[in-house]
């Protein structure tokens, strides 16, 4: 993955210049593989192994290992690797994103909303998240050229870019037909963002009613789901807005919270 090549670089690079400090941690993120039953496609998490970034700080003291963190630092800037730099705010997208696929209970969504379990509802959970996070990033510049815009830019890049890998993954026998779904997608993708903005900003009946329509596909008759889900969404937004910059952005730490605990 991007994060991981980008990532093993810059860890590369600390080691060979100040060995005491240590490496990135390991993270974990899902895939899925392949089944079809009645031609929709399930799938089931698969570990792997990548990892994370952890920046070092600069001080004017002269002890050894600061001065080392100040050389790398110097290193980092003069490559184009600084906290605000664009290659920084790309591999935080990424970040961001695998955040969804790591930290969200797919399973219990299904479960508790009778999903199918298929790729289109692998997607539905998907995109809700990944617009929350894309709400979150235009507090941080919405204007073009600011961060917050290109962060945005980058998650939706990182989506695509792993919905293409899983359809052409799981409809290799028929190209044509995968290429149409991805269409098809990115299309009541972009309808969606729209709906749940709308919602978003006014009462919870217009987000209820977003929910309904995209979510739960017209097809949902127990109104304590859909607020159920309202209230999930309310508090998951919450969450984002009160993160700082730091942990949002520069190193990402986002605190899903799980959907088991959120009753009515």
């Amino acid at each position: 993955m991007l994060t991981t090549r980008l990532l093993t670089r810059i860890t590369n690079s600390r080691n060979g210049l100040v060995p005491m400090i240590s490496t990135a941690s390991n993270a974990q993120i899902h895939q899925f593989s392949r089944q079809e039953d009645d031609n929709n496609f399930r799938f089931k998490p698969l570990l792997l192994n990548t990892c994370k970034y952890c920046s070092a700080s600069t001080t004017t003291t002269t002890n050894p290992a600061e001065q080392g963190n100040g050389i790398i630092k110097r290193v980092l800037k003069k490559v184009g690797f600084t906290p605000n730099s664009k290659a920084r705010i790309r591999v935080a997208s990424h970040m961001l994103y695998e955040s969804v696929a790591d930290k969200i209970n797919y399973l219990a969504f299904f479960n508790d909303f009778n999903m199918p379990n298929t790729f289109n509802s692998w997607f539905l959970v998907t995109e809700l998240h990944v617009w929350m996070l894309l709400l979150r990033s235009m507090a941080e510049g919405s204007e073009s050229g600011e961060d917050g815009r290109f962060l945005r830019n980058c998650i939706v890049e990182a989506l695509w870019s792993d919905v293409n890998t899983r359809a052409k993954k799981l409809g290799a026998n028929n190209p044509s037909r995968t290429r149409q779904q991805i269409e098809e997608l990115s299309e009541q993708f972009q309808a969606a963002l729209i709906a749940y903005d709308e919602g978003i900003m006014s009462e919870d009946r217009v987000l209820a009613a977003a929910l309904w329509r995209r979510f739960f596909a017209l097809n949902c008759d127990d109104y304590e789901k859909i607020e159920r889900l309202v209230k999930y969404v309310r508090r998951q937004v919450v969450m984002l807005d009160n993160l700082s910059r730091q942990d949002f952005l520069i190193k990402p730490k986002i605190p899903w919270q799980d959907l088991n605990k959120i009753h009515i």
